[in-house]
């Protein structure tokens, strides 16, 4: 578990644990007490009371460290395969709110549709429909000029990320890609 740019509880990628019983129905695992421990071992499931200490002790700390950081104030960890279930299916959700926000979106330029994904993950569909009107018309537009001038994230969405989806707007409107299959 570690804590968003929002200071919310997280695990995986960028899956928000609103409380913590949202958090005890993950299959949480106990950490190897040692680095050295034999990989082969199954890892033990974690127990709620574990579940809901780590979620405490996350939750106390400093907000915007690397997700990595917090590692040190936990002793669960979610399995890989479980974070990647978690990823498909978020995936899956957002993709299909896509779709039914904006209808066009299977035909926009691949690069069009990754930089509006990122935002709709990073601020929750909601949040984007609400606060980037501007945007939200230019993209129905398929307007990739002004999506682009429009889609700037106020911190801490850092400037490399926001330059990053600028600049796959710009692509699609110069046309340097080609819409998805």
């Amino acid at each position: 578990m570690y804590l968003d740019t929002a200071g919310k509880v997280t695990v995986g990628v960028g899956n928000m644990l609103p409380d913590v019983a949202t958090a005890q129905s993950l299959p949480f695992v106990v950490r190897p007490a040692s680095p050295g421990s034999d990989p082969a071992s199954p890892a033990l499931p974690a127990t709620a009371d574990q579940i809901a200490a780590d979620f405490a002790s996350v939750a106390q700390q400093p907000q915007g460290l690397l997700a990595s950081r917090y590692r040190q104030f936990t002793t669960l960890d979610l399995p890989g395969d479980a974070i990647t279930a978690l990823l498909a299916s978020r995936v899956q959700g957002f993709t299909t709110q896509l779709i039914t926000t904006f209808p066009d979106f299977n035909t926009y330029p691949a690069e069009a549709c990754a930089a509006i994904f990122d935002m709709a993950f990073n601020l929750g569909l909601k949040k984007l429909l609400s606060t980037f009107p501007t945007f939200v018309r230019a993209v129905r537009a398929a307007d990739w000029a002004t999506a682009a001038a429009q889609c700037h994230r106020l911190p801490p969405i850092s400037d490399a990320r926001n330059n990053w989806t600028q600049a796959q707007f710009l692509s699609a409107a110069n046309g340097d890609s080609d819409p998805q299959p």
